[in-house]
């Protein structure tokens, strides 16, 4: 079992490689604003997108969120409540990313295909896809834990011996 000083430093820099990329995405999301094409989409795709965007940079600040408490309310030091705290956040964070990227797809998709109707379709069958993976599968793997690969292969031997 693993010590609770790298639990945190892991859900530590789990969250900074995360608001690395939630950056990038952020900054994609304000470039789009000031080009042509934006311009020429639906007042109701643009206001999806501004809500994409505010979305993704709540993410942003949950996601920094953690940094500034272990350093602010715990003082760097390293206690349980506060590695439940973190983990709680980075969970908490997939739920506006999601609907962020989500909302964008939603966007891209009506100004491909021309149809909100399908583009809804699409958009919540994506966001069901990172739900499903995210919250879904890890919950299900929580409650039946894989069997350690060292047993399948003591056991496979075991049936090639008989």
């Amino acid at each position: 079992m693993a010590k609770l000083k790298d639990k945190i430093q892991n859900a530590l820099d789990e969250g900074r490689m995360l608001v690395l990329g939630a950056q990038a995405l952020l900054g994609f999301q304000l470039i789009t604003m000031f080009t042509e094409a934006f311009e020429k989409l639906s007042v109701s795709s643009k206001y999806v997108h501004l809500a994409s965007l505010s979305l993704v940079a709540v993410s942003i600040v949950l996601l920094m969120t953690p940094a500034a408490y272990h350093r602010i309310v715990e003082e760097g030091e390293e206690t349980e409540h506060f590695h439940r705290f973190a983990s709680r956040v980075l969970i908490a964070t997939m739920i506006p990313l999601a609907l962020g990227v989500c909302g964008d797809f939603f966007v891209v998709m009506r100004k491909v295909i021309v149809s909100s109707t399908y583009s809804i379709i699409a958009a919540t069958l994506m966001l069901l896809f990172f739900y499903s993976l995210w919250f879904g599968l890890t919950l299900y793997r929580r409650k039946h834990p894989a069997r350690s690969e060292a047993g399948a292969f003591e056991r496979k031997g075991q049936q090639l011996a008989s």
